[in-house]
Formats: C-alpha cells, structure tokens, sequence
C-alpha cells in the first residue's frame, strides 16, 4: 500500500512541475521577450485559464504526503521550514503580479507586478532547483 501511495504523490509532484514549468517559463522571460503591454498581456492570456489549476497538484501532493507518509512530512516541513515558506510566499507573490496587473491600469503599478511577477517565477525556478538538487544529492 506504501508503494501506490508513493506512486500517487510522485505522480501530483510530477504533474505540478509539468505543467507549472510552462507558467515559470513565461514568467522567467516576460520582461524580456514581451516587450510591449500587449505583449506581456497575450502572454499573460497564455497562462490565464490554467495557472492556478496547477497549484492545485502541489497542494493535493502536499495533503496526501501527510495524510500517507506523516513521519516524513513531519521531519520534511520541520526540517525545511524556511524554504518552504519562502516558496509559499513567492507562490502568492506571484499570484499577485498576475492578478492585480489587470485590476489596476496606471502604467506604475502594472510595471511594478510585471516585476513581481518576473522575480517571483525566477525565485522559484531557483528553489525548486535547489530543492531537486538537494533531493538528489540526499540531503
């Protein structure tokens, strides 16, 4: 039973960082390929309908790793409490730029999410990075 509850949290692990991968990406490279607002909108268009679908794999990995493995979510979340709630707050940062870009039209703010939202996606390029490199290496 351990094995299939293994495979299914590996499964919402893989699944998040397949189809979260496309909305870093086009946060990684919106503030240099998108040059104009309609630009940086179609990109944000792109992603719309499905950016925050994909979160929803990160949480449910994260509820059935604690309700399947609940020593090894214990000493996980304890272990790297600060990283992980570096990503939970770059995960809302991101949100941010995305969402308020649309609600407030004064060319100030909608720069200053498009930036929020370029530093929030590469930030956590470079955590869950880290993260897969610290797995590996057997941290």
């Amino acid at each position: 039973m351990e094995t299939l509850w293994f495979m299914i949290v590996a499964l919402m692990i893989t699944a998040y960082v397949v189809l979260d991968g496309f909305d870093l990406g086009a946060g990684i490279i919106y503030l240099v390929a998108a040059k104009s607002d309609t630009e940086r909108a179609m990109v944000l268009r792109a992603i719309g309908p499905v950016w925050d679908g994909n979160e929803v794999w990160l949480v449910a990995a994260g509820g059935t790793l604690y309700f399947a493995f609940p020593q090894l979510y214990a000493s996980s979340f304890s272990g790297f409490y600060l990283p992980l709630m570096m990503v939970l707050w770059l995960l809302m940062l991101r949100a941010i730029g995305i969402e308020f870009r649309a609600h407030i039209p004064a060319p100030v703010w909608k720069s200053l999410f498009d930036g929020v939202f370029f530093v929030a996606s590469a930030l956590l390029a470079i955590f869950f990075g880290a993260a897969l490199g610290n797995v590996i290496r057997g941290v």
